[in-house]
């Protein structure tokens, strides 16, 4: 008899209309989240979120947008199921997208595969930290299955993975068209640096691992026979809530890009496994804003078949190891 296990992939997730709804109930689930480990009063989470709701329902509207990150995480679990149960006839896999903020939510996806053999959960970004990879295993923990059972094992340690570095570079240089004179910017989701009293904060912020990963990338790219740009710059999106975040943010990246002279340049925004609303909606705002004339956008992973093939190697490896 097959064993059955459960790979869950678990994204941010993003409303998928320009309704003020879909959208307060995005908001009201991200500030949740972000207050078990932010100092966010439940008054200021609502009063945030339904401001933030009625303004990207107006911004939406405006430019016809809808976030496209949920479809992408819904194919990147059929490519990933496709890959691991074409080659494996001992094992059932069975993938699943889940969301921390919209519907599915990881934990009812965690509660309704309970009775398999075992359970994957996989964060869908790069970067280990309290509110991704850390929410994960204290899911886990808290589904822990009866004695005899395995408890649900978190697959991470992406960040540092020379591996998921070279499919890195390869999508890169497959989408990289750089001029003669022009700048990458390698963009992170940034992270809270200081809290609103310059004090560091209290939890895992994933801080280190950024700096890791983007130092790592940055070089790897600059020493890449085919790079072709004269400038590779780290800058990260960051949000405007809970303190000071990371620095340099993109605005003052591009900023300082245009100081120098720089009059085109591509963004990779590789601290993401899947475009959305920060990396095609925001970033871009900015980058139209900073007056650098030529402006290329390098797409995230999303469901290339290098980082399905990527994934499927983690789990087998992890599945070794675990039966």
């Amino acid at each position: 008899m097959k064993k059955r296990i459960a790979v869950i992939l678990a994204a941010h997730g993003e409303a998928e209309t320009a309704g003020f709804f879909d959208n307060f109930s995005m908001n009201r689930h991200t500030l949740a989240h972000a207050g078990e480990v932010m100092n966010l009063p439940v008054p200021l989470q609502l009063m945030i979120s339904v401001a933030g709701s009625i303004k990207n329902m107006v911004q939406f509207r405006k430019k016809n947008f809808r976030s496209p990150q949920n479809g992408i995480t819904r194919k990147q679990a059929g490519l990933l199921a496709e890959k691991l149960n074409r080659k494996n006839d001992k094992i059932q896999f069975d993938v699943q997208p889940s969301f921390f903020v919209t519907p599915p939510f990881v934990e009812k996806v965690v509660e309704q595969t309970r009775e398999y053999d075992l359970q994957l959960l996989i964060p869908m970004a790069p970067i280990d930290n309290r509110l991704m990879s850390g929410s994960l295993e204290i899911i886990a923990e808290k589904h822990r299955p009866p004695q005899g059972r395995m408890r649900p094992k978190v697959i991470s340690g992406f960040w540092n993975d020379a591996d998921l570095l070279g499919v890195y570079l390869d999508h890169l240089f497959a989408h990289a068209a750089p001029s003669n004179g022009s700048a990458l910017v390698l963009a992170f989701h940034g992270t809270l640096e200081k809290d609103q009293k310059g004090r560091e904060p209290g939890f895992h912020t994933g801080s280190k691992e950024i700096n890791t990963m983007a130092s790592a990338l940055r070089k790897a790219v600059q020493d890449d026979p085919r790079n072709g740009y004269e400038q590779v710059e780290v800058a990260y999106l960051n949000h405007d809530v809970g303190g000071t975040w990371s620095s340099p943010s993109l605005q003052e990246m591009l900023d300082k890009l245009r100081r120098d002279g720089i009059n085109a340049l591509e963004l990779f925004s590789c601290g993401y496994f899947s475009d959305g609303t920060e990396t095609m909606l925001n970033a871009r705002e900015h980058v139209a804003e900073s007056g650098i004339e030529k402006a290329g956008f390098i797409p995230c992973l999303n469901e290339s078949n290098a980082f399905s093939e990527y994934l499927a190697a983690k789990v087998d490896q992890t599945v070794s190891g675990a039966l």
